[in-house]
């Protein structure tokens, strides 16, 4: 009888072992468990830093977007300089020097708008002495927009005569442009990138401006 009760006693030990998890098992179950925290963990932070991206990405061409309505601006108010000097000086692909009133105190600056390190900056000379001139040395220079990210091959400006868009052959005109009389409409391409290593893509943005203020007999 006390051998039938020990022998019993010992099937209930081994299949209560059995039906138990080992110490390798628990291990295991322990690391799966971790690992998937951890990869939700992973998930939640990348959905986090792209949708941050994102919306940096998004704020940083509205930016841009908004000073290009500045520089349109600029530019449909050209007039000759108070010295008399024909509206437009140079016009290149990364540079266009102008005459316009941009702070509306009827005297004419000298405009220089160009690319510099990603950045769209405006340079503004206000004229002196008598007969005016405007000295390169009195510049002063602010930022309008960043993250622009532009080549060689993609020409911040682009120039086009009255003949466009009839005429595709000269247009758009070769740089620098001469003489710069031939200019009658006036095409800015501006890419933004944010983080050219996170987003591959660029986004483009390009405006148009068309000069009614200039006549053919300049």
């Amino acid at each position: 009888m006390i051998n039938s009760q020990r022998s019993m006693k010992i099937k209930a030990a081994k299949k209560f072992a059995q039906s138990g998890m080992t110490l390798v098992e628990m291990l295991i179950s322990m690391f799966i468990f971790i690992l998937m925290m951890f990869s939700s963990v992973y998930v939640l932070h990348q959905i986090y830093k792209n949708y941050g991206f994102a919306m940096e990405q998004g704020m940083s061409v509205a930016a841009v977007e908004h000073s290009l309505k500045y520089i349109i601006e600029d530019i449909r108010g050209m007039r000759q300089s108070d010295a008399g000097a024909y509206p437009i000086e140079l016009a290149d692909d990364f540079n266009f020097i102008f005459y316009s009133d941009v702070d509306k105190d009827d005297v004419t600056e000298k405009v220089h708008y160009y690319l510099e390190n990603n950045l769209i900056k405006r340079g503004i000379s206000n004229p002196s002495g008598t007969p005016p001139v405007y000295p390169a040395e009195d510049e002063t220079v602010t930022t309008l927009a960043e993250n622009v990210v532009n080549t060689a091959l993609q020409p911040l400006f682009c120039y086009f005569n009255t003949n466009y868009p009839a005429d595709q052959v000269n247009n758009p005109l070769a740089t620098p442009v001469s003489p710069v009389a031939d200019i009658r409409l006036i095409k800015m391409d501006v890419y933004v990138n944010l983080d050219p290593f996170r987003s591959p893509d660029n986004i483009r943005l390009e405006s148009y401006v068309m000069l009614r203020n200039l006549k053919d007999n300049w």
